[in-house]
């Protein structure tokens, strides 16, 4: 692996690694629009899109990469307000964006989120690829955007999938079961099993799935939600199921949306399961849900919490249940014979109040314990903050990707 540290790179979210290269496959970190001092730039979306799609266009070009090799990247923003409000700030959004990519562009999905610099709009993240044969998964009679947009709903490349947000829209994008999670989450589902057939697989090529959903309810309601949404999840689960993670976030460009799912496959059958014993577990026995996969060259660690083996949280502060994670990231990577050094990306997402403060102090706990496990330079990363997990009382959950070592 390669690591991607641009000495004269302003945009990162973190210092360090930027990007991390594979062979032909390009991990991107979270990019956003900062000084080298490390504070946000502009105070308008226009000027912040510009410049985090000018940092990912730099670290691209530092890896050996355009921005036409992108195959996935996700939109990660901070946008209070109505929908008059969140419609316009999209539009300056995609006015910016837009010029960076031509049709047929990445797979996209766009979050609305907490970030963890004050002032912060928005943070970019991507997954590049180079040199090799691609084909764009576009199925009929698919669900489709509001406007025009040169965005895909898939790449096949090679045997990879890469799976854009899938979400319960109609053909011209308008909003279908509004207020009904369970209608949502079905037709989402639905349509994710519809690009993995487009590419020639099925659920069980599935390797990496994450749920994002909108939901602000507390206390045990957090996992009876859970629970509802994902009894319907399973109809379209292959058992054993996908990794990923389950992340409650503040909402999508549009409030009648609840949730959005996106994925990873890879086609192929020679694949194994990372099922540390011993692990934590969901609150639903028997689910077969999956910890992890390794397939090729590649390992999907899905998304791990502090939590006993009924689902229940431990650790009452952000620096106990980081440093339970990261112990658990590393009994689901020796199960694949992979250790730390192997990990090219980390997803973190936690949560924190709205008390700068105190976010500060919870990004600097993080830190302090990755340090622990992925000493300097380390993994490229995307943190963002959510407004909660599957399950009451958890503070953190971070996902892991890897890559074999020759």
């Amino acid at each position: 692996m390669e690591l991607i540290s641009p000495s004269q790179h302003r945009g990162g979210a973190s210092a360090g690694t930027q990007a991390v290269r594979a062979g032909n496959l390009i991990f991107v970190g979270g990019q956003m629009s900062l000084d080298d001092q490390g504070r946000v730039l502009g105070s308008d979306i226009t000027t912040q899109a510009r410049n985090a799609f000018e940092s990912l266009k730099r670290v691209l070009a530092e890896a050996g990469a355009s921005m036409a090799d992108v195959v996935k990247h996700n939109v990660y923003i901070h946008c209070d307000g109505d929908d008059a409000t969140v419609a316009k700030f999209m539009e300056e959004l995609d006015a910016v964006r837009l010029g960076y990519f031509s049709d047929p562009g990445p797979t996209t999905t766009e979050t609305r989120v907490g970030l963890d610099r004050e002032g912060a709009l928005i943070l970019v993240d991507a997954w590049a690829v180079v040199g090799a044969e691609k084909q764009q998964l576009m199925p009929e009679n698919h669900w489709g955007w509001e406007k025009k947009v040169p965005f895909s709903h898939g790449w096949k490349v090679g045997d990879l999938i890469f799976v854009g947000g899938q979400r319960s829209l109609g053909a011209h994008g308008e909003r279908l079961g509004v207020g009904d999670i369970e209608i949502q989450t079905d037709h989402a589902f639905r349509n994710l099993d519809t690009m993995l057939r487009a590419a020639g697989g099925d659920r069980h090529s599935l390797m990496r799935q994450n749920t994002y959903f909108r939901f602000f309810g507390q206390g045990r309601e957090v996992t009876e939600y859970w629970e509802k949404m994902t009894n319907v999840r399973r109809r379209y689960m292959s058992v054993p199921s996908a990794a990923g993670a389950g992340l409650r976030i503040t909402g999508f460009p549009h409030s009648e949306e609840l949730i959005q799912v996106e994925g990873i496959g890879m086609l192929g059958e020679n694949k194994q399961r990372l099922q540390p014993d011993n692990h934590w577990d969901w609150s639903i026995p028997n689910t077969q849900f999956t910890q992890g996969w390794k397939i090729g060259n590649l390992a999907f660690i899905g998304g791990q919490i502090s939590a006993d083996n009924k689902a229940k949280a431990v650790g009452a502060d952000i620096e106990t249940q980081t440093r339970n994670v990261f112990h658990f990231i590393r009994s689901v990577l020796r199960e694949g014979g992979l250790d730390e050094r192997d990990v090219a990306k980390l997803y973190i997402y936690y949560y924190a109040p709205d008390n700068w403060q105190q976010i500060a102090a919870a990004s600097a706990a993080i830190a302090s314990v990755q340090k622990e496990f992925y000493p300097d330079p380390g993994p490229c990363s995307t943190a963002i903050r959510v407004s909660g997990f599957a399950f009451e009382d958890l503070l953190i959950e971070i996902e892991a990707m890897a890559v074999t070592r020759d």
